[in-house]
């Protein structure tokens, strides 16, 4: 599968290379910002707002003008048109900041770690907000039985054979997550059935390369269970292809791995530098849809169904398992200082960031202060 569509991708490189257009209100030069996404419901804040239209501008002084739907906009902040948003859809996982770095876009919503990963071989991108926390879960073919991670672990160490657990990207939430949890078991697990050891292991760990492929790889029996991020167990639920056994949120360590952030804004630093205003404004118009999606939960579905074109009944059941975050607040900073702490004991940092705390890493990695200034231009932000 391609990086991006190339017809989408194309049109948007076209557009980036200008580097501005011309506001038909006011005859001024106004940036180009091209803005990618993933296309599920872990981001449907950018979504709610771009849906929301106009209506956002009173109570945020900040909206989205659809020119072709799900693809360009124009961003007004303050009355004033400050950007021209090229809405480019791209893949989840290590494709998103991909696409950053190579320049395909300026702005991208995304996985942390996916991102974090890129700034440690040195890409130069920044995480600017949160978008949400948890939405993993394992789930098991039908054939199965476990209601619970105490019942699949008595399952794992009384089969006969090794269960075969399919996960989406090495740097994927529920991988990490799982892979820990089976360890705390002391469940021997490996992407080979013998590990380096010897030993022959309890969970053989399948990269299926992508959610593309989770349903078909369920359905044929290739693995008898999955980790995946909603809505992809939600999918799996209606289709009969499995049941949900648990969510990770919950797997030991006890309490760890509650409310673990999932996917963020990040963008590229000569975004951040040289189209600041239009970036902040961008900032404005997601944390107004994230408000909407904690406050409103059908128009959040709405845009869920229109957006990522899940059904209803799906989508439905996908977001209430999504704790959605509008505002880098404290208990945010503390999970994502604990998801840090995770990816440096799994030696996911091998350069920049190996062997850091997660403040330092914070400090070379993150820049919340275009987020900060927005809010704080929020209307009565400061009554």
């Amino acid at each position: 599968m391609s990086l991006l569509r190339f017809p989408v991708l194309l049109a948007a490189l076209l557009v980036a290379c200008s580097g501005i257009v011309f506001g038909a209100e006011s005859g001024s030069e106004v940036p180009t910002l091209v803005v990618g996404h993933v296309g599920h419901d872990h981001q449907i804040a950018l979504y709610a707002a771009a849906d929301a239209g106009q209506s956002l501008e009173k109570a945020y002084g900040v909206y989205l003008k659809e020119l072709k739907p799900q693809e360009v906009y124009d961003l007004y902040d303050k009355g004033r048109l400050v950007a021209r948003l090229n809405l480019v859809r791209v893949g989840g996982g290590a494709k998103m900041p991909a696409a950053l770095e190579q320049g395909h876009i300026e702005v991208g919503l995304g996985g942390l770690g996916p991102v974090a990963k890129f700034i440690d071989k040195g890409s130069p991108l920044k995480v600017l907000a949160p978008l949400n926390n948890d939405g993993d879960a394992l789930l098991l073919r039908n054939e199965f039985t476990a209601g619970s991670w105490a019942d699949f672990v008595k399952l794992v160490k009384s089969s006969s054979r090794p269960l075969k657990i399919g996960f989406k990207d090495p740097m994927a939430n529920a991988y990490l997550i799982f892979s820990r949890a089976l360890a705390e078991e002391g469940i021997r697990a490996g992407q080979e059935p013998v590990g380096a050891d010897g030993k022959s292991v309890q969970v053989v760990l399948m990269n299926l390369q992508g959610d593309e492929n989770t349903l078909p790889s369920m359905e044929s029996g290739i693995i008898d269970g999955v980790v995946a991020n909603e809505p992809m167990p939600s999918i799996l639920v209606a289709k009969k292809a499995g049941f949900r056994v648990v969510d990770l949120s919950g797997l030991p360590p006890e309490g760890k791995w509650k409310d673990h952030p999932c996917c963020v804004v990040a963008a590229g630093e000569k975004a951040i530098k040289e189209k600041r205003a239009a970036v902040k404004a961008l900032l404005k118009a997601i944390a107004a849809g994230s408000d909407i999606v904690l406050h409103d939960k059908a128009r959040a579905l709405s845009a869920e169904t229109r957006w990522t074109r899940t059904a209803p009944e799906i989508g439905e059941k996908s977001i209430t398992h999504v704790t959605y975050v509008a505002r880098p607040d404290r208990a945010w900073i503390s999970a994502v200082d604990i998801w840090l702490e995770l990816m440096q004991s799994s030696k996911a940092f091998q350069k920049r960031l190996q062997g850091k705390s997660p403040l330092d890493i914070r400090s070379i990695a993150f820049d919340l202060t275009p987020l900060e200034e927005a809010l704080a231009e929020l209307p009565g932000a400061g009554k």
